[in-house]
């Protein structure tokens, strides 16, 4: 079994799952890290191997790598992304793939122009209430869609932005839409299909930062079903829902949980028992998978995408499509007075 060998970019927080994840694989290698502060990529080689740079360019420059992952600050993914796929490296970019659509369009021309693989990371979609409410929609087993609706209700205290001050900026962190809800407009996106218009509102009420802390977005899908999303990190004192709700003619689920990893309701025409299915799969019940359980599975997709020669993966296209949903939204915010 051929050896895929990979880099990372980034090792901050979240490349420990990563790093764990990629230990777990065994047609996978880490053969380099790559991070400013020398303090954190020595850490994170320590734990899990590789050759230390403070300088992601000079690692883009070694042979030994065939691939890496970006895994930097939110704002800094496209450019580097980029840079990988010019220096021919196969490339799996952390959510968001880009804080554009210009720059998501670019990304898949490069990718496309190099014939290297590039794919996103999207964990929700890997657990098995997401996989088996998708596979209920695309076999029609709820009928003609009516609407879907993403709720992400969290809490960020003031602290959390400022710990990490890049996360208060337009520029690196995006707001509510590109970074908090990211996941769960994913799975409606996926659930719902291609987007025809999408409008809203957003604003900023409790937090200190530049960017929108409270976002509702009504969508109209090309089949002509609707969709709602409404995120906020406003909610006191602690996180209080993350959910998904499909509802078609023939069915009704709403999947929750920390990672939208659970179901709440299942009611699916001549399907099982709803009970049934809340006996395996609630938020009482449902596996409690380790947190780089997701990730292992991503990135063991992405390996055996760019050793099949997929060039572009399946949610590259979904990620592109959210991100001019944003765009749309953020911004261009349309009011109507009422007086």
């Amino acid at each position: 079994m051929e050896l895929v060998r990979l880099g990372i970019i980034g090792c901050g927080a979240i490349s420990k799952k990563h790093g764990e994840a990629i230990s777990r694989i065994e047609d996978a290698k880490l053969v380099a890290a790559a991070d400013l502060v020398e303090e954190n990529v020595r850490r994170f080689v320590d734990n899990y191997g590789g050759k230390p740079y403070t300088d992601y360019r000079e690692m883009l420059e070694d042979p030994d790598v065939d691939a890496v992952i970006i895994v930097t600050p939110s704002g800094l993914h496209a450019n580097m992304a980029q840079d990988a796929l010019d220096a021919g490296k196969h490339v799996l970019v952390e959510k968001p793939l880009a804080m554009s659509a210009d720059d998501a369009d670019s990304l898949i021309k490069k990718a496309q122009e190099v014939k290297r693989t590039l794919q996103t990371v999207h964990p929700n979609r890997y657990y098995e209430t997401s996989e088996m409410t998708h596979k209920a929609i695309k076999e029609g087993r709820f009928g003609k869609l009516s609407h879907g609706v993403a709720t992400v209700r969290w809490n960020r205290t003031q602290e959390y932005y400022d710990e990490a001050p890049w996360r208060k900026t337009r520029e690196m962190d995006g707001g509510v839409l590109l970074n908090q809800a990211w996941h769960a407009l994913d799975l409606l996106l996926w659930f719902m299909g291609p987007v025809a218009r999408a409008q809203g509102m957003t604003s900023k009420r409790l937090h200190d930062v530049e960017t929108e802390d409270i976002a509702l977005v009504t969508l109209e899908f090309e089949s002509g079903a609707l969709g709602l999303v409404e995120a906020t990190t406003n909610v006191y004192p602690r996180n209080l829902e993350q959910t998904v709700s499909i509802f078609g003619e023939k069915g009704t689920a709403v999947l929750g949980g920390s990672r939208i990893d659970a179901i709440r309701v299942w009611r699916v025409k001549g399907d099982k028992d709803e009970s049934e299915v809340l006996g395996v799969w609630s938020e009482d019940t449902a596996p409690k998978h380790n947190p780089s359980w997701a990730h292992e599975r991503v990135i063991r997709y992405f390996i055996n995408h760019l050793k099949s020669g997929i060039i572009v993966a399946p949610e590259v296209h979904t990620a592109a499509m959210a991100i001019k949903v944003i765009e749309s939204v953020v911004g261009s915010s349309s009011e109507t007075s009422c007086q």
